[in-house]
């Protein structure tokens, strides 16, 4: 009965132990730290607060250097300088809060301040003595603000009036904190001692060191294992899962027996010339790309397939009747073998003249690899999605192969060492919304209000500068964004990590800009969000201008008939 009961305490605690884990869906995928997003535009090292508003904008205050907002793609700054002589708020920024009508209040060194969101203009609280003090912590209720200072508990209505102030000797706030967080994706943010801040994780890909050498391979391998004498100049050697090694070499194709490893390797057909590429099929069958005669398919003695137009295949990729290309200029192809029909899988990958160094099929999912990125892509949903090297922990330099046991392992070989991959796609939550975060025209660079849908430009700000993201800061390298105009047919794609839009020579009146994009499993969502931009005219675009220019023909006309009709 005693062992019984100290096993099932045992067990309770290994359970309890990884429902924490298990609950996040992070069972077997560890995090690590990483720099926090953009960095390096902050220009001051020395943060002091961290705080994520309902929005989802993080916001950075600083010792020094004022308040940050960051969407994940760009920072924006507010603080006191000589080049917005609007702002008289003090730089030095101790703690924040939002209230219930989605405005931040900044405590400072010296007093508080409210940013209202809604045009992002921000004004000192009402009482000009307080403003003085240095504000230790700030706390928004529904109908109130409740401000900690000079060891005074303060309380301010939502006008930003202190109705209360009460002595305290010790802080009775409790406040988030303002050295880490967790933002709404489940990754934790925190302040070091020199105020650098860094994130702590939770990534979608799970690494195992491997050792090569040890694995049944069907994929391209190093040329170093060909087997072959140096008199042969190896270009491309694949290897199939039963140790047969099929050779591209400068004369032509060799093909060695597994049964005997040490026989000198067959070749396989007539001399083909320089072979750059090659992959088999299980009929016993390959296919070729050559330097002189192009794309070969060559079974049993014949030449069955021949495009003769292509010579620069990297990678070739057999995949039941689908053949799988790259090219030395970029180009990602579909070969039917069946019917020998070509598609260019290019633009819909977003490979506007990437060279890939390889692709695969793992598990019907295409694998391409460049050297600092991998990408996979769902033929069937039209679903691309990136790996970057800082998607991987540890973090290597760059990418050299990828390898496959034929199966549904992947496998990538770095500067130093070889990983299996498992992607861990359902640990990253989707990204629905899509937020509209400023725009830029001659005039200068605006913040937008809360959920805008719609802005006004002047009539000489007919080239903007538009600005969206999806507030999903650790995975902006990872979300595309496509637009069109409102009554166009093609939409624009943009390239992976870019969020900005640029719109030249409006013409005044009305435009609807439609925007959508992907999560950051590379699935493009249905909520399309739309933008309506009013221009306004000129004076010789507007209304009573073309009015007065109506009357003045008419009248023209009828004196021009009356002066005829007064002289004949």
């Amino acid at each position: 009965m005693k062992k019984r009961t100290m096993w099932i305490v045992a067990s309770l605690m290994v359970v309890f132990t990884l429902l924490p884990s298990i609950a996040r869906g992070q069972e077997s995928v560890a995090p690590h730290v990483v720099p926090m997003p953009n960095h390096n535009q902050l220009l001051s090292a020395h943060v002091r607060v961290l705080f994520q508003d309902k929005e989802g904008y993080m916001w950075y205050g600083m010792k020094n250097d004022g308040l940050y907002r960051d969407d994940g793609y760009q920072l924006v700054s507010f603080r006191s300088d000589f080049l917005h002589p609007d702002i008289q708020m003090n730089n030095n920024i101790m703690c924040l809060c939002e209230d219930s009508i989605n405005r931040l209040w900044v405590g400072t060194k010296r007093g508080l301040y409210i940013l209202d969101k809604k045009d992002y203009t921000i004004h000192p609280t009402g009482d000009a003595t307080l403003q003085i003090w240095t504000m230790d912590a700030v706390k928004a209720t529904t109908d109130s603000i409740f401000a900690y200072a000079n060891k005074h508990l303060l309380v301010y209505d939502l006008n930003g009036n202190c109705v209360r102030q009460e002595e305290v000797e010790k802080n009775p706030l409790v406040t988030q904190s303002r050295y880490k967080i967790t933002d709404y994706r489940g990754n934790t943010w925190s302040i070091d001692d020199d105020g650098i801040v860094s994130v702590e994780k939770y990534d979608a890909i799970k690494l195992k060191e491997v050792d090569l050498t040890t694995l049944p391979l069907y994929c391209m391998l190093p040329v170093s294992r060909s087997g072959l004498s140096s008199e042969h100049k190896v270009h491309a050697v694949w290897g199939s899962k039963d140790g047969t090694k099929w050779i591209g070499t400068s004369q032509g194709v060799f093909k060695t027996d597994p049964d005997n490893p040490n026989a000198e390797p067959e070749q396989v057909g007539p001399n083909f010339g320089v072979v750059n590429t090659l992959t088999p099929a299980a009929d016993g069958s390959i296919y070729i790309d050559t330097e002189w005669q192009g794309l070969i398919g060559y079974n049993n003695e014949t030449i069955a397939m021949h495009d003769t137009t292509l010579h620069n295949a990297i990678d070739l990729f057999l995949d039941g009747d689908n053949l799988w290309v790259t090219t030395a200029d970029g180009k990602l192809l579909l070969y039917d073998v069946e019917h020998w029909t070509n598609m260019d899988k290019s633009q819909e990958c977003l490979l506007f003249g990437d060279v890939a160094q390889g692709v695969m099929v793992v598990d019907k999912k295409v694998w391409v690899l460049f050297n600092r990125r991998i990408m996979t892509y769902l033929p069937q949903q039209h679903i691309v999605r990136n790996i970057f090297p800082g998607d991987m922990n540890p973090e290597p330099k760059f990418f050299r192969r990828l390898y496959t046991d034929g199966d549904k392992k992947v496998y990538v070989e770095c500067e130093k060492n070889t990983y299996e991959i498992t992607l861990h796609l359902d640990s990253l939550r989707k990204s629905t919304k899509i937020v509209f975060s400023g725009y830029e025209t001659n005039l200068g660079k605006q913040c937008v209000g809360y959920d805008t849908h719609e802005i006004e430009l002047r009539k000489e700000e007919r080239n903007v500068h538009l600005f969206f993201t999806t507030l999903d800061h650790m995975n902006t390298e990872h979300v595309r964004f496509a637009y069109q105009m409102e009554g166009d047919s093609v939409w624009t794609y943009l390239p992976f990590g870019k969020n900005e839009v640029f719109l030249s020579g409006l013409t005044n009146g009305e435009h609807v800009l439609q925007v959508m994009t992907t999560n950051a499993k590379g699935q493009w969502n249905q909520n399309i969000y739309t933008l309506t931009l009013d221009c306004a005219p000129y004076w010789w675009e507007s209304i009573w201008f073309y009015i007065g220019a109506i009357l003045l023909a008419i009248f023209l006309i009828y004196f021009t008939f009356w002066l005829g009709r007064k002289t004949a």
